[in-house]
């Protein structure tokens, strides 16, 4: 039994429908009925006669063509399923088509069916089990015949959604002459800063956009003004969502580093290292969940832990730093989370330089982790007796971290760089030592690509080569110069190979 009182009510409610009556709501509450179509039904379909008018109430629906597969765009990962945000109507692509996803309650849709010619412009599915409220057509064409002032006040609502149409378009037009999402943002609030009042919070957001803390505060704001009372600043707020669908992405990876951090930083004092180590892995793996990577090769990686893994080392993109100053370095706890921590449930022990002075950050994370702690190549150049007791502690740390069945991450870049020409020059250290432990571990090489870029544009590569035990490659592993002309003349070139076939994945 349907509740008018309610669905009136509901009505009522509608900011969207504030160009009508009370009693144009009123009418529509009394004809409507309720339809629910589960996850991938069709709403409409393109060039059908228009047979109502639908009022979202819960749910999604996505505007445009099914997939050349024939599969719905929706929850199935084809469109972005990871974006909780709820524009009225924010843009998608699937197949190279645009599509828009509708998830604003109150929206009305199937209004293009209305006016004419009374056919629908597009497809309409459901991308999630959806409500709707259905007002016949019938009910609309007697309702303007009979009242002409309901109808010109109920066509005032058609343009200024066709309007909506047409504005969209234009932003896309305005925005697509930038390539960051920031800068594309604020030409679209300059660009309409007219129509604003002087007292707009929409000309605050640029600034919001500008410094990555407060970028959480430009999303709170936009989603507020979005469903404010202001038309035109909700229009533009939605618009400006619909820009920075990328940023949101970069946005939860933030948050996500953050919670990285803190998990560190911020452990029981009297919890054990390892166990920090897989809390930070496990909120590594969370982190990553928001991001697009390749993984080649894991069928290559040995059957038990206990390796030396190697990994070449990007640069951190700038947008990864923390408050606090400090950078984590994305390709290493890539390789640790994501490949060994996943693969054999056990956290990995990397090979760190100290901290300096003044790096409280870097300290705070890295003193809580039990890594085999070595001195920055920034130091100085130590006396030969102050290398050999360096090397010497080393070596005994690293081996007591491969008995215990632990693997041993090495950078042996030890700067990091561009993903383009990477790795541009291999230390001995890590080579050496894999050498001269009894028994001789596996050496992994694992090439990473992309790391250095923006999250959101990236596809972050991992390629797990061949293992290998230095016997293997060179006739003497504890000889010096044998070691170094295979990694030299044969290795850096092969890892380079690696790092291009990983920077190819898609």
């Amino acid at each position: 039994m349907r509740d008018v009182a309610a669905v009136r009510r509901w009505f009522a409610g509608l900011a969207l429908l504030e160009q009508l009556h009370d009693g144009d709501r009123d009418l529509f509450a009394e004809h409507a009925t309720w339809v629910t179509l589960p996850a991938g039904a069709r709403l409409h379909g393109e060039g059908e006669r228009g047979a109502a008018l639908w009022f979202l109430v819960e749910g999604e629906i996505v505007l445009g063509p099914a997939s050349r597969d024939g599969t719905r765009p929706g929850g199935d990962g084809r469109i972005d399923a990871t974006d909780t945000s709820t524009d009225t109507s924010t843009a998608v692509v699937v197949d190279g088509i645009v599509r828009r996803s509708v998830t604003t309650p109150g929206y009305p849709l199937g209004w293009d069916g209305i006016v004419r010619p009374d056919r629908y412009r597009w497809d309409a599915h459901a991308a999630t089990r959806t409500r709707l409220l259905r007002v016949d057509r019938e009910v609309i064409d007697a309702s303007c015949r009979l009242d002409e002032a309901f109808a010109a006040r109920l066509h005032e609502l058609l343009l200024w959604l066709a309007g909506g149409q047409l504005r969209r378009q234009h932003t896309r037009l305005v925005t697509g002459r930038y390539d960051d999402e920031t800068d594309a943002v604020a030409a679209l609030v300059e660009h309409r800063a007219e129509e604003l009042r002087v007292t707009s919070p929409l000309h605050r957001i640029p600034g919001y956009l500008r410094s990555r803390p407060t970028v959480v505060d430009a999303f709170r704001a936009l989603e507020v003004i979005r469903d404010g009372p202001d038309a035109v600043e909700a229009e533009i707020a939605r618009e400006a969502l619909d820009v920075l669908a990328g940023v949101r992405r970069e946005l939860r990876v933030y948050l996500g580093l953050q919670r990285v951090y803190e998990a560190v930083a911020s452990a029981p004092a009297d919890l054990d290292p390892a166990e920090v180590r897989a809390r930070s892995c496990r909120a590594l793996v969370d982190l990553f969940a928001h991001t697009e990577y390749r993984i080649e090769g894991l069928d290559r990686l040995p059957a038990r832990p206990g390796n030396v893994v190697l990994c070449n080392h990007l640069d951190s993109h700038p947008g990864n730093r923390l408050p606090n100053g400090f950078s984590l370095i994305l390709d290493t706890h890539f390789v640790s989370s994501m490949i060994l921590y996943r693969t054999y449930g056990r956290a990995p022990v990397r090979v760190v330089r100290d901290s300096h002075w003044h790096e409280t950050g870097h300290a705070r994370y890295y003193d809580r982790l039990g890594y085999v702690m070595v001195p920055s190549w920034e130091e100085g150049r130590p006396s030969p007796e102050q290398r050999a007791e360096r090397y010497e502690r080393f070596v005994a740390e690293a081996s007591a971290t491969l008995r215990a069945g632990a693997d041993l991450v090495i950078c042996p870049e030890g700067r990091p760089g561009p993903t383009a020409g990477s790795p541009t020059h291999l230390r001995l250290g890590a080579f050496r030592l894999a050498g001269r432990l009894d028994p001789e571990p596996l050496v992994v090489p694992v090439a990473v690509a992309n790391f250095d870029q923006r999250l959101s544009r990236a596809v972050l590569g991992a390629v797990i080569a061949e293992p290998f035990r230095m016997s293997d490659v060179v006739a003497d592993p504890t000889d010096p110069g044998q070691v170094a002309r295979f990694v030299d003349d044969e290795l850096t070139l092969r890892y380079r190979g690696w790092v291009r076939e990983a920077a190819a994945l898609r």
